[in-house]
């Protein structure tokens, strides 16, 4: 946990059920794939980053920066997945910030 008493952003339980604001953010995740899991081929689940869903939502409501979406999505996966920096951040961060929500 962050010591300014911010947010931290943490994966969670998917939802059960996919709003169309989710769904698009589901989207953006997968296109983004900060795993690399495309690599593996085909048959890989839409699902992959659903647990990321609800963390993206909360944090879009707040309305972050670019920079700290980016800070915050670079983070959970290397905390959460136990990898490395993933490329990207930024672009999607930006993608997510202008989905219609």
């Amino acid at each position: 946990m962050k010591r300014d008493n911010t947010r931290v952003m943490q994966t969670s339980s998917p939802p059960r059920i996919l709003s169309p604001a989710a769904l698009r953010v589901r989207a953006a995740l997968y296109d983004w794939d900060p795993i690399g899991v495309r690599g593996i081929g085909r048959g890989w689940p839409d699902d992959e980053y659903d647990d990321l869903i609800l963390p993206v939502l909360q944090a879009l409501s707040e309305r972050p920066t670019i920079e700290k979406l980016a800070d915050d999505l670079r983070t959970v996966v290397e905390t959460d997945y136990g990898l490395p920096t993933p490329a990207g951040c930024h672009e999607v961060a930006r993608t997510l910030l202008a989905l219609p929500l």
